[in-house]
């Protein structure tokens, strides 16, 4: 129609079909759906448009974070392999409690259900008060932990039928592990929905998220019958659950890896800060969360090249029986017209940080990186050689080569390890000023990074 008079062309979400308005007559209006589509694709595309509004979140993919459709696949694969292992170990828990043996007492397997429970509720309890605070900071971690906790709790299961005198005590260790699974997986899923959500829409990711598992479910479900009675010899059945675990295990570690989160946890601002020390600019969220280390206990530590552990919000008294009420004093002038206090222990190579009531994102990353430079400043006051010297670029202005300077007119005796006096942690903190300055419109304008205090 290349008279048409076009009114307003509407489009819902950048997937749905283009509708025009057009005039009609003197004052009609014509809406008409704009499609090239033939019979067939759009059987297929009315098809997709009916799953994509029952499993996917409203305005999809505008609506959510852009590592959202890699999670979802791998986590909708980890979940099938998932359902059918749990099939196998349902399975192998009935034969071991005597389902089908006619020696087998009711009441004996009652007791040893009602153990299994009361153990995973203790475990529950035990674990939330443990780790809780621990799961948003490392969410990645966990996320992948609980699923390898998963699989090995599986693995006992499946044992249950060769060790059948043994039955309660290996149900109600399975049971512990994946009562940690539960709290884990349960608090990092909500993490990271809270990450997908860009619009808003949590509660409505969350849903969609339990639509997509229950459909997941269903089939894996049906697949684990057939399977179950396909394979019905035990060391075949070992095959398969082995083979399913690896799958499961393998899209895990995809799906925690695909998360692109563009806060600051411990360990991402730990490799922002080393990228940034050495070459003087900011990585961005995409570089930081594929550098960072999804499993617990690895990863790059602040110590490697500070020289220091940097603990944040740690009670001082330990650390302030070190210092005497002159020192001390002095101490909380430096810090005076800052929300923090920075309280090192050579002893212990460790920076405590402590916060004025009240603090903002901003503050918890201030302190951080004074602490880090701190660290540095002391390392080299003292003489110490740590290895992000030698990475330092020596024609380049860096803030390492900067520090670098900045400490060559101040000397200490090599006879053991001191503090940097107050004196100098006052012209020192003039130098923070200022690289701090420089450090947060790097994170601005290159990095892309998000403040969250809560994440360190």
């Amino acid at each position: 129609m290349p008279n048409e008079d076009l009114l307003i062309t509407e489009r819902c979400g950048s997937l749905g079909n283009s509708i025009k308005y057009t005039r009609q007559g003197q004052n009609g209006i014509t809406r008409r759906e704009v499609t090239q589509e033939s019979v067939a694709n759009s059987l297929l595309q009315t098809v997709a448009g009916f799953f994509r509004e029952v499993l996917l979140p409203h305005g999809y993919p505008d609506s959510v974070s852009e590592d959202y459709f890699e999670y979802q696949l791998w986590d909708t694969v980890q979940a099938f392999c998932s359902t059918i292992t749990g099939i196998f170990t349902t399975q192998a828990i009935l034969k071991g409690v005597g389902v089908g043996s006619a020696e087998a007492s009711a009441l004996s397997a009652t007791i040893t259900w009602i153990m299994k429970d009361g153990t995973g509720m203790v475990g529950r309890i035990i674990f939330a008060w443990w780790k809780g605070s621990a799961l948003d900071c490392n969410c990645k971690k966990w996320r992948l932990f609980a699923d390898l906790l998963n699989d090995g709790a599986m693995i006992l299961e499946l044992c249950i039928p060769n060790f059948s005198h043994l039955s309660t005590e290996i149900l109600c260790m399975s049971t512990a592990m994946k009562s940690v699974v539960g709290i884990a997986g349960s608090a990092t899923r909500a993490s990271i929905t809270n990450h997908q959500a860009v619009k808003g829409n949590m509660a409505e990711i969350s849903a969609k998220d339990g639509s997509q598992e229950t459909l997941v479910n269903l089939v894996a479900s049906f697949t684990g019958i057939f399977l179950i009675n396909y394979f019905s010899d035990a060391t075949t059945q070992w095959i398969v659950t082995f083979l399913l675990i690896i799958l499961h295990l393998y899209s895990n570690y995809q799906a925690v890896t695909a998360l692109i989160f563009k806060n600051l946890n411990n360990l991402r601002m730990t490799l922002v800060l080393k990228s940034y020390l050495v070459v003087n600019a900011v990585l961005g969220p995409e570089r930081i969360n594929k550098m960072e280390s999804v499993l617990l206990g690895f990863g790059t530590d602040v110590e490697q090249f500070c020289g220091f552990r940097i603990i944040l919000g740690r009670p001082l008294r330990g650390t302030l029986s070190l210092y005497n009420s002159d020192e001390v004093k002095s101490l909380a002038n430096v810090y005076k017209n800052r929300k923090y206090l920075l309280v090192p222990d050579l002893k212990k190579r460790a920076i405590y940080v402590a916060f004025e009531q009240g603090e903002s994102s901003q503050d918890v990353i201030t302190a951080y990186y004074n602490a880090v430079l701190l660290g540095l400043a002391t390392c080299m006051y003292n003489n110490v050689t740590l290895d992000i010297y030698s990475k330092r670029q020596l024609h380049h202005s860096t803030p390492i080569t900067r520090l670098s300077t900045f400490m060559k007119s101040y000397h200490h005796s090599l006879d053991r390890l001191n503090n940097i006096p107050p004196q100098l942690l006052l012209t020192f903190n003039e130098f923070v000023d200022q690289e701090l300055e420089m450090f947060f419109t790097a994170l601005h304008v290159n990095g892309k990074l998000l403040f969250n205090n809560d994440a360190l």
